[in-house]
């Protein structure tokens, strides 16, 4: 099995404990390169959400039926690739939204699979947004998108991004550096390491942006060697010291807030401001 496979697997098992735990977002965006993945990810989770069974989905009742033969009434897909255009209009995501107010047919949910996300115009997003921010209680979207960098970032603040894309920037011996730095000190029983080490951003946000997408990928890997897959990581120590210091829903908070705090960067927040955050949703989201 390719470190790929071994990621979409923990992903999926990630995803499913929080359907069942019923804290799954109503407005996620999984990133892929692999459509296909992608979208089987998106129909299990979609799965799970109209399951009726204990453990989600479990296959058996007549909603997972359904789910699994593509024909549940309350499970929408919709392509934002067609024949006619090559971009959701914004006509179409206001069609969705006024359908999204009408109550389930069977499930207690609707769960709503947006494909090819990337191309939905600035216009559709917007028009997206407004049911994001105040989602019906019984409604989940959920946007598949090869390119998380074409959605808004109005939109991706609104959203549970989880990515499996692959990235080729190349990365500096500063910027890993860094990356040893901040797992260090976050591991330390030293809170002043944290607060140290969160000082070098107070002048570059850039290499702030940097080190937190660094370092959710690195969380991302200790939580695939915690399931019991192994892989050629590009920070085998600090994977392995996150993987044995630090619990499976820690190092999936972790994920959350690198993704948060490098909004944040992207919004030119202040910088004292954005080290002070940085420092203490960090800390927090290891229990401390």
């Amino acid at each position: 099995m390719s470190e790929t496979e071994n990621k979409f697997e923990v992903l999926c098992e990630s995803v499913l404990k929080t359907v069942n735990e019923g804290a799954f977002s109503h407005g996620t965006l999984l990133e892929c390169e692999d459509e296909e993945q992608s979208l089987r990810l998106a129909r299990l989770i979609a799965n799970a959400l109209v399951c009726t069974g204990k453990n989600k989905p479990c296959g058996e009742c007549a909603a997972c039926r359904k789910a699994m033969g593509n024909n549940h009434p309350d499970i929408c897909e919709t392509d934002g690739r067609t024949k006619k255009s090559d971009a959701f209009t914004v006509d179409s995501v206001r069609e969705i939204r006024g359908n999204a107010f009408i109550v389930p047919n069977e499930a207690n949910v609707k769960v709503y699979i947006l494909k090819n996300g990337q191309n939905m115009n600035e216009q559709a997003q917007n028009a997206i947004l407004k049911i994001l921010e105040e989602p019906p209680s019984y409604v989940y979207f959920i946007i598949l998108t090869s390119q998380k960098s074409k959605m808004l970032e109005t939109v991706l603040s609104r959203v549970s991004v989880y990515s499996l894309a692959v990235s080729n920037q190349n990365i500096t011996d500063e910027e890993k550096e860094c990356v040893r730095e901040l797992t260090a000190a976050i591991l330390s029983p030293n809170e002043l390491k944290l607060m140290e080490h969160t000082s070098k951003y107070i002048k570059n946000n850039r290499l702030a942006g940097k080190i937190l997408e660094l370092f959710s990928t690195v969380c991302r890997d200790a939580l695939v060697q915690k399931s019991g897959f192994s892989g050629d990581f590009l920070f085998p120590q600090e994977v392995s010291a996150l993987c044995g210091s630090l619990t499976a829903k820690s190092l999936m908070r972790l994920v959350e807030v690198c993704n948060d705090l490098g909004l944040s960067v992207k919004r030119n927040i202040n910088n004292n401001l954005l080290t002070v955050r940085m420092c203490y949703e960090l800390k927090r989201a290891i229990g401390r």
